[in-house]
């Protein structure tokens, strides 16, 4: 997982926030307390919603008791099962997310992450539109790495010559050699490829 990573070297994630998917009117998954010792959520009334399983996507399983739960006052909030039963489930590491949330909650990180749009963002979607990087064109490692190559490069020229031309204007003679270099090299498809 991604925020594990990060966190074991040492790093500071910055995530975005993740809109709970709960039905409305339900009750949500903050809502339930974790309880460290004992192992179990407790929901609103109280009760305690014991570990039965872990899958095998690392999600560990907590259930209530439907013997509990079928005379409860919030059923209606909680769940809609037959037996009466409310699962929930936690990944095994789910501390490094809720990390994260605290380092995204601290003072001055919501102005650095109002930057990540400036930066990072913009160029995922450059390379996700007008390189087509929504879906693979290819079949096979290589031969995507090579078309990621190719165009990570094309639009890293793009850059700099941007920049040499609000520098310098006549840097701009420099894009257009890049261009005709660009236009006699003929880089093809089958080129690249094999």
């Amino acid at each position: 997982m991604i925020a594990r990573r990060l966190l074991s070297d040492e790093n500071e994630p910055l995530f975005p926030y993740k809109r709970p998917m709960t039905k409305e009117g339900y009750f949500r998954k903050h809502e339930y307390v974790y309880d460290e010792y004992y192992d179990c959520y407790l929901c609103p009334e109280n009760q305690a919603l014991s570990y039965s399983t872990t899958n095998r996507d690392g999600y560990r399983k907590y259930k209530s008791h439907g013997y509990i739960c079928c005379n409860c006052p919030q059923k209606s909030k909680c769940t809609e099962s037959k037996e009466h039963v409310k699962p929930l489930t936690q990944h095994v590491w789910e501390r490094y997310i809720e990390k994260t949330e605290d380092i995204r909650h601290a003072l001055g990180n919501k102005e650095i992450y109002q930057k990540r749009k400036e930066t990072t963002e913009r160029i995922f979607g450059t390379a996700k539109e007008p390189h087509g990087f929504r879906y693979t064109q290819y079949i096979g490692k290589v031969r995507m790495e090579m078309k990621a190559g190719l165009t990570f490069v094309c639009m890293n020229l793009k850059k700099l010559a941007k920049i040499l031309v609000m520098r310098n204007k006549k840097s701009l003679l420099f894009m257009f050699r890049v261009e005709n270099l660009l236009n006699k090299v003929n880089v093809t498809e089958k080129w690249c490829l094999t």
